[in-house]
């Protein structure tokens, strides 16, 4: 009796085998087939940033030939037509920025005159403000070059931080419209923000506010040079889009801000 039911559990070894080989062997052709797409996605997507660097570079030479400072402002005036107002985020960004690599965002340091105004936060302006005027452009280049300098900014654990995880209103136009278009980052989605303030980031510092008041508001400190830290000599009032300069209010020559 033994000696039968081995007899008929012995097909059903058998036939589980073949059907784990053909699973597997699925699975395998599945894998193979991800894989293919993969490369192919990442060779297109090489190609693609390729030649968006040689469109940044075109672009970039038709910038105004002013200031950091001029350059900044006229990001911001209305009116503005796509190709010079890309042209002149991108000038900025190269000026502020070490190579002009997004994801190098805090070597810019200082500020900008006769402003005084944060040149590490008007660099992640020209960053954001040079997306949106080539997501208006009818390229298809300028829209690689959009999202190459976005993916810029992910590279940077602090400017993903501060600029994309906690974002401006414009954020979300932005993600939407290149997730829309196929524009996605080499991880295939762009991370969800907390909306705070709008765009611009940089403001001229004007004012005073109390250390304790800055950290009940939420508002980041700004060191020396103007970069974000956990600490500071300015504060960053993000909702209302004003830096300030941070008082302790024994000072005898403290006049409140508000």
């Amino acid at each position: 009796m033994e000696k039968k039911k081995r007899i008929r559990f012995f097909p059903w070894i058998a036939m589980t085998a073949v059907f784990l080989a053909f699973a597997g062997g699925a699975a395998a052709e599945t894998v193979e087939k991800r894989f293919e797409d993969l490369v192919l996605r990442y060779g297109a997507r090489t190609e693609a940033r390729a030649g968006a660097a040689e469109y940044r570079a075109a672009l970039e030479a038709e910038a105004d030939r002013v200031s950091p400072w001029e350059l900044w402002r006229s990001l911001f005036l209305p009116g503005t037509e796509p190709e010079k107002g890309a042209a002149n985020a991108l000038s900025l960004l190269s000026l502020l920025v070490k190579d002009g690599d997004p994801a190098r965002w805090d070597s810019a340091a200082g500020f900008l005159y006769p402003s005084e105004t944060p040149k590490p936060l008007a660099a992640a302006d020209a960053v954001y403000m040079a997306a949106l005027y080539l997501l208006r452009m009818e390229e298809d280049m300028a829209g690689h070059l959009a999202a190459s300098l976005f993916e810029g900014l992910l590279q940077s654990s602090r400017a993903k931080h501060f600029f994309l995880t906690t974002g401006p209103a414009e954020y979300g136009v932005l993600v939407s419209e290149m997730t829309a278009r196929g524009l996605l980052p080499s991880f295939g989605k762009w991370p969800e923000s907390a909306q705070a303030g709008r765009l611009p980031f940089a403001a001229p510092v004007r004012g005073w506010v109390t250390h304790g008041r800055a950290l009940s508001e939420d508002m980041v400190f700004l060191d020396g040079a103007g970069r974000p830290q956990s600490n500071g000599t300015y504060a960053w009032d993000r909702k209302r889009g004003r830096i300030y300069t941070v008082v302790e209010e024994r000072d005898p020559f403290f006049i409140p801000w508000d």
